[in-house]
């Protein structure tokens, strides 16, 4: 056993999810925040690896005592202690065993936590918790235990420069005319945000024409509901939708959607396909040269 949850605020294990089963009903879940997720998966293990467990802290502490040494780190907006004493986010570290690892959600969007030789387990390839099905397990919990394997790691001491946020509207990929336009021009409120999506409201209530036909849909699929509210899915959303769409968010800015809080006034702003995918090239490029290994500092 590599570590028991002292306690836990809101707080899921997650890994890049498991897409390949929306034929038969499964959502892809995986980290809401993506790029979070993989900068912690390249500190800790040098790659993107797709099915490296993190824990994904959305809201509250998590507080972890340490009965194995390893190597730890947590990357998003936090403060985090080890016996009591300031820790950095964002760098590899060394724990030993008996020490107690505290971390506490400080800003917007998740936090992740990922430790060195943990092996929680896995549904159909995966260890993501579903929050909306369930499926994968439960929220973590206070008692609960880290199990796997003591395992060193030769990346102590390794870390990411900071970034600053993109601001500004979320691309948005859609058919030009009618809601599509309408979608865009209007200002919008983030009435609540989960992951299993995130709900908005224009002073304009953009109108629809109703509920339709139920279809396909995925993560950042913006539909419009009867009474003019929108919802772009999480990951954790619904595989079918049955409101109209009016444009998917560009994958380069659904990180954002998971930084946004009840309260917030945002807009969206007409992209293509093409622009889609080249700012989506352009953050993975900028993730590499973000890490850095102090040993080449020199």
């Amino acid at each position: 056993m590599i570590a028991t949850v002292a306690s836990a605020g809101l707080c899921t294990v997650q890994d890049g999810g498991r897409p390949g089963y929306e034929m038969v009903g499964v959502p892809t879940a995986g980290a809401w925040h993506r790029d979070r997720y993989a900068c912690l998966a390249m500190l800790l293990g040098g790659s993107v690896e797709p099915a490296f467990p993190a824990l994904e802290l959305v809201a509250g502490d998590l507080v972890l005592d340490m009965h194995e040494p390893a190597a730890v780190a947590v990357v998003g907006p936090a403060e985090v202690t080890v016996n009591g004493h300031s820790a950095a986010a964002g760098v590899v570290l060394s724990l030993g065993s008996g020490q107690q690892f505290a971390i506490r959600h400080v800003g917007r969007g998740p936090v992740y936590v990922g430790i060195i030789g943990w092996r929680p387990h896995r549904v159909l390839g995966s260890c993501s918790v579903d929050t909306f099905s369930r499926l994968g397990g439960q929220p973590v919990a206070r008692g609960d235990d880290l199990r796997g394997e003591r395992a060193s790691s030769d990346r102590v001491g390794w870390f990411l420069r900071p970034e600053e946020p993109r601001g500004g509207p979320l691309r948005l990929v859609g058919l030009p005319g009618g809601l599509f336009d309408e979608t865009c021009a209007s200002s919008w409120r983030v009435v609540s945000s989960a992951r299993s999506g995130t709900r908005l409201r224009s002073p304009s209530r953009v109108p629809s024409t109703g509920s339709i036909e139920s279809f396909p849909v995925l993560p950042g699929t913006v539909q419009v509901t009867p009474d003019g509210e929108a919802i772009v899915l999480g990951p954790d959303g619904a595989l079918t939708g049955g409101y109209p769409v009016v444009g998917v968010v560009a994958t380069s800015d659904l990180d954002r959607m998971s930084c946004l809080s009840p309260g917030d006034e945002m807009r969206f702003a007409i992209t293509d396909p093409t622009s889609a995918a080249r700012a989506f090239a352009g953050i993975e490029a900028a993730r590499i040269r973000r890490l850095v290994d102090p040993s080449r500092l020199s």
